[in-house]
C-alpha cells in the first residue's frame, strides 16, 4: 500500500506565475484580448494551457496562440525559482516514505525541463504534464494515469488552487491541501480544500506528523 502525494507545480513547487501571466497577455493582445489582471488570471489557470488557449482563442487558432504563448514563455522562464521550502519539503517526504508524484496542467515536455533546471528530478517517482495523456489535470483520467502502479492507502493533492482540491476528490479518501492561497475566495465556494496551509513549511510539519501516526 502506498502513501502517494500529488504535487502542482506552478505557484506550488516553482514560483512561475509572472513568467505565465507574461506570456499570456502577450498572447491575448495578439488576438486583441484585454490583459488580464493578477486575479483574472489566478482563476483561468486552473485549466490546462492547452485547453485555455484553445477556449480563448478557438480550436483553428490554438496552435498558432500557443506557439506566441511558449516564445513569450521561454523568454521570461530564466526568471523562474523554487517556493520558499520547495526543495526541503520534497526531500523529507520522499525520505519519509511517501510517492511523490508531480502531477501538472504545464505541458509535459516544458515541465520536466524545468524541474531538471532546479535539481528536483530525483526527488519524484512519476512526473506527469497536460498533453502526457487525452485528458487534463483535475479529471480522473489524468489523475488515474498518474497513480497507475500504486495501491493507494493515502492520498493527498497539494496545490493552490482548485483543480488540485478536485484531484483529491477523485477518490473516496483523498485530501486536497491548499497551499499559499486565500480559501476564503469565490473560487471554494463549491469546492473546499481538506486542509490549508500558509506556507510549505506549515506543510512539512503536516505531512511529517501524519507519517510517524502513521
Amino acid at each position: 500500500m502506498s502513501k502517494i502525494i500529488l504535487w502542482d507545480w506552478d505557484n506550488t513547487l516553482a514560483d512561475t506565475f509572472g513568467a505565465i501571466l507574461v506570456a499570456q497577455n502577450v498572447m491575448r493582445q495578439a488576438y486583441n484580448l484585454s490583459p488580464w489582471t493578477k486575479e483574472e488570471a489566478k482563476i483561468a489557470m486552473n485549466s490546462s494551457g492547452r485547453n485555455l488557449i484553445k477556449n480563448l482563442v478557438g480550436e483553428e487558432n490554438a496552435l498558432q496562440a500557443r506557439q506566441i504563448f511558449l516564445k513569450a514563455y521561454e523568454e521570461n522562464a530564466s526568471e523562474i525559482v523554487l517556493k520558499e521550502g520547495a526543495k526541503e519539503i520534497v526531500h523529507i517526504t520522499k525520505e519519509h516514505g511517501y510517492i511523490n508524484i508531480l502531477a501538472s496542467n504545464k505541458a509535459g515536455p516544458i515541465l520536466r525541463n524545468e524541474v531538471e533546471t532546479l535539481s528536483l528530478t530525483k526527488f519524484f517517482d512519476k512526473i506527469i504534464g497536460a498533453e502526457d495523456f487525452e485528458h487534463d489535470k483535475p479529471s480522473k483520467e489524468f489523475t488515474d494515469s498518474a497513480i497507475n502502479g500504486y495501491t493507494i492507502d493515502e492520498l493527498y493533492s497539494v496545490g493552490d488552487g482548485k483543480a488540485d482540491i478536485k484531484m483529491a476528490h477523485n477518490y473516496p479518501n483523498g485530501k486536497g491541501i491548499l497551499v499559499w492561497t486565500d480559501p476564503n475566495t469565490p473560487e471554494f465556494n463549491e469546492i473546499k480544500p481538506d486542509i490549508v496551509c500558509s506556507s510549505l513549511v506549515d506543510l512539512k510539519a503536516i505531512l511529517t506528523n501524519q507519517k510517524q501516526r502513521s
